[in-house]
Parts: C-alpha cells; sequence; structure tokens
C-alpha cells in the first residue's frame, strides 16, 4: 500500500471517530490542518486575528455537525470551502466595490483542493478591475452599474436606452468574457463562474 493509501486511510479513520465524538482524533485533525488553514484565510485576509477567526470557525463547524461528515469524501476539500465561505463573510462587510470583485473571483475559483494554493487575493481583485476595464465600452458600462454600482437590470436599459434584454445579453457576454479571460491568465479556474450571479 502506497503512503498515500495509508494517510487517506487514516484520515477516513479519524473522521469516523470524529463522527462518534472522538476528541482525540478531532485534535488530530486540527493539528494536521489548522495551520494549513491560518495561512489560506491569512493570505486572503492579511490580518493574523480575522485568520485565526477563520481556522476556529471552520473547526467549530466541523465539530457540531461531525454526525453528517461523510469519511469517503475528499475532508480536505471540505474544510477549504467551509474556509472560503467564511473569508467570503469577512469580505461582505467592506465596501460595495471591494465586494463585486470579490464575488467575480469567488464565482470563479473550482472548489478543489487546489483552492487552498490561491492566496494572492489582492492581485486577483487588481486583475478583475483591468479586465473589466478592457471590455467593450458597452459591456464595461453594464457589468459597473450592475455589478459594481448595484442598479436593477431595467434602470439600467432605462438609463442607457437600451432594452432590458440587450442589457442582459452584454451582461451575460461580459460575464463569458471576463471568465475566459481569467482562465486564461492562470490564476483562477473552474466553470461556476455564473453562479453568484444567477442565484
Amino acid at each position: 500500500m502506497l503512503l498515500e493509501d495509508i494517510f487517506q486511510q487514516q484520515e477516513r479513520d479519524w473522521i469516523k471517530e470524529i463522527k462518534s465524538g472522538d476528541a482525540e482524533a478531532f485534535n488530530q485533525i486540527f493539528n494536521l490542518y489548522g495551520e494549513r488553514l491560518f495561512r489560506f484565510s491569512y493570505g486572503y485576509l492579511k490580518s493574523r486575528a480575522e485568520a485565526e477567526e477563520v481556522v476556529q470557525e471552520v473547526f467549530l463547524r466541523v465539530w457540531n455537525g461531525r454526525k453528517n461528515l461523510n469519511p469517503d469524501l475528499s475532508f480536505k476539500a471540505y474544510l477549504f470551502k467551509i474556509a472560503f465561505r467564511y473569508i467570503h463573510l469577512q469580505f461582505q462587510k467592506i465596501s460595495q466595490e471591494q465586494a463585486y470583485r470579490h464575488d467575480i473571483v469567488k464565482a470563479s475559483l473550482s472548489m478543489t483542493d487546489d483552492l487552498e494554493k490561491r492566496i494572492d487575493y489582492q492581485s486577483l481583485l487588481e486583475l478583475v478591475d483591468k479586465l473589466i476595464d478592457q471590455l467593450p465600452k458597452r459591456q464595461k458600462e453594464v457589468v459597473i452599474k450592475r455589478k459594481k454600482e448595484g442598479i436593477p437590470v431595467k434602470d439600467i436599459a432605462a438609463e442607457l436606452g437600451i432594452s432590458a434584454k440587450t442589457v442582459e445579453n452584454h451582461l451575460t457576454q461580459a460575464l463569458k468574457t471576463l471568465r475566459g479571460n481569467l482562465e486564461k491568465e492562470g490564476k483562477v479556474a473552474g466553470l461556476l463562474f455564473f453562479s453568484i450571479f444567477y442565484s
């Protein structure tokens, strides 16, 4: 049996024990992933206190929901998905300008184990601004008005003197272009881009 297989089996055993309320198994998982989650969170938040809070919230959720854990799924991916959601909550507290860029990046990230490696967050936000600025004029106007300023589609249509359907078409094409350009840049990947905008 390969070393990786042995590790995965050990992790599955710990998860099964956690489901049964074993605190020692929980400590083993915390020791394994706690520091990595902290580095991941700090890479986004640039705050030790906020990063520590994310780690605490993640493991609190794991413990409180331990009966629903599935030992056969990737526990690492599960942890980092939870962490990313808490990071998103932190960014919801900042300005609308920051939040709309965060949503674009968030929706473009693959929710996989690779998420742990995506820590240069500020550069992603700056890249989003750069790519939006490169859009055709009308698409840029629509994206900024809808995603940055939060203006309803029908109001954008009235302001620009075009139909709501045309506004939606511009928005769809702009988001498709942004997704493609983000993927080309190699900064983010995945096909979840539109979920944030049509949820």
